[in-house]
């Protein structure tokens, strides 16, 4: 599930994003389109006004209306055309001897009108200005200076461009008659006749430009900025970088933005990033002049702002999201999965160790668990029929023990009883089937003796039981034990009425033997038996049939009564041959079990005698 949200969010973040990085693309791309139409229309403007400024000059001149030497007319003339035009900043005139006159706009609204005259014994010429204050369909004159100055319009670029070319011709010049000055000039030859008068010329004023910059809409965030070829800034809406070197960034970003577009000479819009990592979306446009370019940049984050703070807040409820169905699922997995399935893997080490009986039902919501734990009680109870035609606690212990299911056994010190019920085969003759439940309850009541003395039942023989005591699980006192576990189905069976209604003579024949023998799963690799094999195991049937001659209940050999101790009282019976061995044996029956150091008999009878009425 959390990998589902994860992925969910993952989607519709990056579709999200992508369509949100195209709609501002385009918005970006549009802006940027209509800042290059808008400065294209007032360079066009601004280029053809001053071409225009020239030509009017020109033709006033050529028509011989004025004279360039008459002084009163030509101040008119050049006053006039100057202030019609506010996006001109010059209109003068270079004379061949190198005298120039202009009108020039000043920053603070007012004109000058500079006259450059003769030249003076010191090398430089002769300066004059006159202040003027415009006026209301008029000018107001303020002051004149005079000085002296070095510039000699003669040697200036942009007289010496119009005397390369008969037609107006632009040249950018970095020193007008009022000194450094970065200005766009366009510049005409001016004949009469066939003979050169002078020069005229017209500047650009850059810094309307740089305003009209400023005023565009890309401007408010970013930066508009009109360059050379040369990496010049002619024109920028930024105040601290006009008329400058546009290398020289000053660790403004969007200064390096600028730098980095121009040296990655973009022709269409892209994205550049800053010396300090902020990303900008910027442009490069050709402007058809002189090798101008148009430079925009605006940070990224001007568009973007609103989206990366949804980004966040997205990432924020996403991860919040991410980590309340997290823990939702693991809520609902650990309830309607994870406790299911550890009670239900808790019911299995039930059937694991064969404790079939305790094994119950786990119900569940889930359909497919609920059913698993069904088909595993069923399966208990199918187990538990089964466990009914094989020693369940033999089987038990050896799944406790870890053995595998496979032929191989190991001698063990063991103790085996054989216990049978005496004229069984007559009263099945006398009775028939109905002799069953008399059976049933001899071998039930052997049983329950064997297992409450810690004793295997390994198999029934007929209407003989066979029992093992210390195998599988290890009992340190084995023939003790299974001493008691005789004489307490000897009291159960002089309690329980025969089919035939006696009460005397003998009840039951028991044989019990000790000694080594193979223990361990006998038979084919198909078929296996956990049992004992060996003498000992024979000799303990063989006490069992010998107790017939002997009149003895419980016949036990010499090594179970050496190996019984104390706690049992034994009754010599002397030495007896043994079908199967050459030598006799020395047998002794069972009297009695008795508390050390005393005559009464052990709390393992009392318990024996409890057990008589559960057993009918």
């Amino acid at each position: 599930m959390l990998v589902a949200v994860l992925a969910t969010a993952l989607i519709v973040h990056v579709s999200w994003m992508w369509t949100a990085n195209r709609n501002v693309e385009t918005v970006v791309s549009s802006l940027n389109a209509q800042t290059a139409q808008a400065v294209r229309q007032e360079l066009e403007t601004t280029f053809r006004a001053s071409e225009g400024a020239v030509e009017i000059v020109r033709s006033i001149l050529f028509q011989g209306a004025i004279r360039a030497e008459d002084e009163a007319k030509r101040e008119f003339v050049f006053l006039s055309v100057l202030r019609s035009l506010p996006a001109v900043s010059w209109v003068g005139f270079g004379f061949p001897d190198g005298r120039f006159f202009g009108a020039h706009a000043l920053d603070n609204g007012k004109i000058e009108m500079v006259e450059i005259g003769e030249s003076l014994p010191t090398g430089g010429r002769l300066l004059r200005r006159d202040r003027y204050q415009p006026i209301p369909g008029d000018i107001f004159f303020e002051e004149r200076t005079k000085g002296e100055t070095a510039y000699i319009s003669l040697g200036s670029k942009w007289y010496r461009a119009a005397m390369d070319d008969r037609k107006p011709v632009w040249s950018m010049v970095d020193i007008l008659p009022s000194g450094f000055e970065p200005a766009a000039v366009v510049s005409t030859q001016l004949k009469l006749h066939g003979r050169f008068q002078g020069v005229i010329m017209v500047s650009l004023n850059l810094k309307r430009l740089s305003a009209f910059l400023a005023s565009l809409d890309i401007a408010h965030s970013g930066a508009a900025v009109i360059v050379s070829n040369a990496g010049t800034v002619i024109a920028s809406s930024l105040p601290t970088m006009k008329s400058a070197a546009l290398e020289d960034t000053q660790g403004d970003p969007i200064r390096g933005a600028l730098r980095a577009t121009f040296d990655g000479a973009l022709s269409k819009q892209g994205t550049v990033q800053a010396a300090n990592g902020e990303v900008f979306y910027a442009t490069s446009t050709p402007l058809d002049f002189n090798g101008w370019k148009l430079l925009t940049a605006v940070p990224r984050a001007t568009f973007t702002a609103e989206i990366d703070r949804n980004t966040r807040w997205l990432l924020g409820a996403v991860a919040g999201l991410a980590l309340l169905a997290a823990a939702i699922a693991a809520l609902f997995a650990n309830i309607s999965f994870a406790r299911p399935i550890q009670k239900i893997a808790g019911e299995l080490r039930h059937i694991e160790s064969f404790s079939l009986g305790e094994l119950r039902h786990i119900p569940s919501y889930l359909t497919e668990l609920d059913n698993l734990s069904g088909a595993l009680r069923r399966m208990a109870g199918s187990l538990r029929a089964f466990g009914l035609y094989v020693p369940s606690d033999i089987v038990r212990t050896l799944i406790q023990q870890g053995v595998d299911p496979k032929p191989g056994g190991e001698l063990r010190q063991i103790t085996v009883i054989f216990a049978d019920l005496p004229g069984f085969t007559q009263l099945t003759e006398e009775y028939g089937a109905e002799v069953a439940p008399f059976l049933t309850e001899f071998l039930t009541l052997a049983t329950k003796a064997i297992h409450d003395e810690g004793g295997t039942v390994d198999k029934f023989i007929g209407d003989c039981i066979m029992g093992l005591w210390n195998a599988p699980a290890l009992v340190p006192d084995h023939a003790l034990r299974a001493c008691r576990a005789a004489e307490a189905i000897r009291r159960a069976m002089h309690r329980l009425e025969r089919p035939d209604g006696r009460v005397d003579g003998q009840k039951v024949r028991i044989g019990i033997n000790t000694g080594v023998a193979l223990v361990g799963n006998i038979g084919s690799s198909e078929r296996l038996s956990y049992t004992a094999i060996g003498d000992v195991v024979n000799v303990a049937s063989r006490l069992e049939a010998l107790g017939k001659e002997l009149g003895s209940e419980i016949t036990v050999s010499q090594a179970t009564r050496d190996a019984a101790g104390p706690s049992v009282e034994f009754r010599a019976l002397g030495e007896s041959s043994v079908k199967g061995r050459a030598a006799e044996v020395e047998v002794y029956e069972l009297v009695r079990l008795r508390e050390p150091g005393s005559g009464r008999h052990s709390p393992q009878l009392q318990i024996a005698d409890a057990c008589l009425p559960e057993l009918g």
